[in-house]
């Protein structure tokens, strides 16, 4: 029945709702065995989640789910050459990219080390000067510190000179990563990295962060069976680390299922303790008052911690994850929140040039360039993000200066840009590059930049799902008088949402605007009424002067339909309903 109304259902902005599938009959067993709501028990079957699953799903411990870290390829090597570095105190350094996932991941690996009495000396690379991982000239300075092992975290995979220079000066190298792979590694000492070739685990959807933690808990139990904690040295809580691994998890948009999904419901879990000091001193600086959800982590920290590499501060983001200080916190937070405005400021300007620069022929292609000149290339990745969520296509965006262009590249589910990239680079099209599935960066000749998107136009097949009109997906039909809190909080047991595990969405046949706000940056509040005259609070974010917006704005008084996700505004000690308006249409009868 719901999938016959909306068979030929379009909303105001031209955009079709589909009802997510399910089993119903799982669904009811569910509902049974647990004493959920069906509508509970359907958003488990569309997830596929099973009914024996379902009780770990929702309880989760560590002990039972992180699997032993010597499945992955050449974890057990390099365990055992940091138990004998430690032994002999040799010396260790950590070069990281300069991204959450990388700051996090060189922070987490400093601050265990600091547990467990072990010096160490890191280098984040500056974006535009050094630009992404290791180079000779810091492998230079290790040498000359008389560095005996170099961490690269989050980079390293595709170094091959960088690491052949350390290998011929006496430096073992080990790479902690999780970006693809080519056939041929370099010459690292031990490479853990799950989308290696060679590696059978699974566990390719991990963040850079996500590995670098499970390498923790496989050198601390090497530590522990060597007997290396003792009165005097207490064993480590590594389990206070995963704030940062939920932080960088989210933030590099990897996939939350899995493991993955249990470090960030348990990170989420270590931030409320407010333990680390870096983070408290970001939390008040982005006003965060509540508990602390994923969508905090992604779009309030995160960003703010990323404006540091993004103009040029590339180590901000280490230095407040790794700070004992409240004061120098607060310092570098503020600092951090600053530059997010700045970049907030650069990338409107740079985005209004690149759409505007976009040509009908450009926008007809199965992936979208865009080009500048001296763009500034902390912000185009972001660029390549809100060209591809406005256009649903993969999209590269490129600043070009002398002659040379980086490129920062974005895609959408089905089209895997990281091998594209790295294709494109064996075939000598590309200069330097690399990436994962959703994201990637290069360096490229700028008369080469037609060459690149003939090639990747060619690899293409034609058949990857690109539609011109955006599908919004529900996860069920609701009536408005059934948003509360009791059904958020429900909802929020299948949570914490992310990429691949994302937050429900429903569509509300019926509901009258009853009345129209403005407020913020271009915010809008709405009032919903329902037949049984509640009323609901709706919002739709940066909608004014959108086609979302003008179809709210011209419905006030109507009856609508509209798709959004159900949220709890919490203040003042208050729990408050409402709806995210993501699209609205006529109202369904």
């Amino acid at each position: 029945m719901d999938l016959e109304i909306l068979k030929d259902f379009n909303s105001y902005t031209n955009n079709k709702w589909q009802l997510k599938s399910f089993d119903e009959r799982q669904a009811e067993l569910i509902s049974q065995k647990f004493d959920t709501s069906y509508l509970i028990a359907k958003l488990f079957s569309i997830r596929q989640i099973s009914v024996d699953d379902i009780s770990s799903y929702l309880n989760p411990t560590l002990k039972d789910n992180i699997p032993d870290p010597n499945i992955l390829v050449d974890m057990d090597k390099a365990c055992e050459r940091l138990l004998a570095a430690i032994k002999n105190k040799e010396k260790i350094a950590i070069i990281g990219d300069y991204d959450v996932d990388g700051s996090t991941s060189t922070s987490c690996l400093i601050k265990y080390f600091k547990s467990i009495n072990v010096e160490v000396i890191y280098h984040i690379p500056d974006r535009f000067s050094e630009g992404y991982g290791p180079n000779k000239k810091t492998f230079q300075s290790f040498k000359d510190q008389n560095i005996n092992i170099i961490f690269t975290l989050d980079c390293g995979t595709v170094a091959y000179e960088e690491i052949k220079f350390a290998k011929e000066n006496c430096m073992d190298v080990i790479v902690i990563d999780h970006h693809q792979a080519e056939i041929n590694l370099p010459e690292a000492y031990a490479m853990i990295n799950p989308n290696r070739l060679d590696d059978t685990t699974k566990l390719g959807y991990l963040a850079a962060v996500g590995v670098t933690f499970m390498f923790i808990i496989g050198l601390n139990r090497k530590l522990r069976e060597n007997n290396w904690f003792n009165d005097s040295l207490k064993e480590p809580n590594i389990i206070a680390l995963l704030d940062m691994v939920s932080l960088g998890t989210i933030c590099d948009v990897v996939p939350l299922i899995g493991i993955n999904r249990l470090l960030v419901q348990k990170g989420l879990e270590v931030f409320s303790k407010n333990s680390n000091t870096g983070l408290a001193a970001l939390i008040e600086k982005a006003n965060i008052s509540n508990k602390i959800s994923t969508y905090d982590l992604g779009f309030k920290l995160g960003p703010r911690i990323n404006a540091g590499g993004r103009l040029g501060k590339s180590k901000h983001g280490t230095e407040l994850l790794t700070s004992e200080d409240s004061l120098e916190a607060r310092k570098i937070a503020t600092e951090l929140d600053n530059f997010n405005k700045e970049r907030q400021t650069i990338e409107a300007h740079i985005l209004k040039s690149a759409i505007e620069s976009l040509t009908t022929e450009q926008l007809e292609k199965k992936i979208i360039f865009a080009f500048g000149q001296d763009w500034h290339e902390g912000v185009i990745g972001i660029i390549a993000s809100r060209i591809k969520q406005k256009f649903n296509k993969p999209c590269i965006v490129f600043s070009s200066k002398n002659g040379i262009a980086k490129g920062s590249g974005r895609s959408v589910k089905g089209i895997d840009l990281g091998n594209l990239i790295i294709a494109a680079t064996q075939k000598g099209i590309i200069t330097q590059g690399g990436g994962h599935a959703m994201a990637a960066g290069l360096t490229i000749d700028e008369d080469k930049i037609s060459n690149l998107q003939d090639f990747i136009e060619g690899r293409l097949t034609g058949n990857e799902q690109l539609n011109e009109n955006i599908e919004n997906y529900a996860d069920s039909i609701i009536n408005i008088s059934a948003i509360n809190t009791e059904l958020y909080d429900d909802i929020n047991q299948l949570g914490p949402f992310g990429s691949n595990n994302e937050e429900p969405n429903f569509i509300i046949k019926s509901t009258k605007i009853t009345f129209i706000k403005e407020f913020g940056d271009n915010h809008i509040r709405c009032g919903l009424n329902s037949d049984i005259d509640k009323n609901v609070e709706g919002i739709a974010f940066r909608s004014k002067n959108t086609p979302l917006g003008d179809a709210i704005m011209v419905n006030k008084g109507k009856q609508v339909s509209l798709y959004g996700k159900i949220k709890v505004n919490e203040w003042g000690g208050r729990r408050i309903p409402q709806l995210h308006i993501e699209d609205i249409g006529k109202e369904i009868k």
